[in-house]
């Protein structure tokens, strides 16, 4: 606590994290997809670039706070020695600055732009996938613009191997009317998969079941991991497979009520019981 660096980036933590908190939690919804995601990251991102824009004001910010934080527990405030050569941390050439300006050379502004980077490597690259799933969602005008073609055709040959690449663009172009006349507009991947007719247009469903799948993050899996830790323990490490997805799904769907009646008849029919269960 009294190291100068630990307690500023502590601060510069509490601050960036507290822009992708609304980010932390969609993440964690069971219902979220590509679309959705891009969106909100673009949002993220393009707010940490104004801060990043603007780091004088915003890093002088914190930097009260952590003076106010600072003399409330007696810690004195000190920048790192600076040398001729160093290997082990960063060694700018800021021999006459302030503590502060320091500090926002150090470790704001590299973890800012840190930030920024992996906020883009994870979400935004894959918006030039998702251009060509936005032509399915779009419904402003019945003509399908060149450009659209172009990334529908680039998301076809990607997605080669399930769709077929010679009436693909025919069923989106009747597609697109379909959306304009019944005036539908799409709230999620989701609602488009269900608007969508498998027999009359089967590459677009196709393509919607593939957007719909895409992993937008890891935490349905991590979900269904931490069940399976309170289902499959050391009593129950012999139980077959049937009874562990059971037990798994019933753990995690807890809100579809099972009565026990309909158990009990389910079991009863399925072999020969001394007993006569079924009332």
């Amino acid at each position: 606590m009294e190291d100068t660096e630990f307690l500023i980036s502590f601060y510069i933590v509490k601050f960036l994290f507290s822009f992708c908190l609304p980010l932390c939690k969609q993440l964690q919804k069971v219902q979220i997809d590509l679309k959705k995601t891009i969106a909100i990251v673009e949002n993220v991102v393009i707010t940490l670039k104004a801060i990043r824009d603007n780091y004088k004001t915003e890093f002088s910010q914190i930097y009260i706070n952590v003076k106010m934080a600072a003399d409330n527990v007696g810690i004195e405030l000190k920048k790192k020695r600076v040398i001729s050569k160093q290997t082990l941390r960063d060694n700018p050439n800021l021999l006459d600055c302030s503590i502060e300006h320091y500090y926002c050379v150090t470790v704001f502004l590299p973890y800012v732009d840190y930030y920024l980077m992996q906020l883009t490597e994870r979400f935004i690259n894959h918006k030039a996938i998702f251009e060509g799933f936005n032509c399915i969602f779009q419904s402003e005008s019945l003509m399908v613009e060149m450009e659209d073609i172009v990334a529908f055709q680039k998301l076809v040959e990607f997605y080669s191997s399930t769709i077929d690449q010679h009436s693909s663009i025919a069923e989106l172009k009747m597609w697109r009317v379909k959306l304009v006349n019944e005036k539908i507009v799409f709230t999620s991947g989701l609602h488009a998969l269900d608007v969508c007719d498998k027999e009359f247009y089967p590459n677009i469903h196709e393509l919607l079941k593939i957007f719909c799948t895409l992993p937008v993050s890891t935490a349905t899996p991590e979900r269904c991991f931490s069940s399976l830790k309170r289902i499959k323990s050391y009593l129950r490490n012999s139980m077959t497979e049937n009874r562990l997805n059971g037990l798994a799904l019933l753990a995690c769907h807890r809100s579809i009520q099972i009565m026990p009646d309909e158990v009990i008849d389910e079991l009863s029919i399925q072999k020969n019981r001394k007993l006569d269960f079924v009332l």
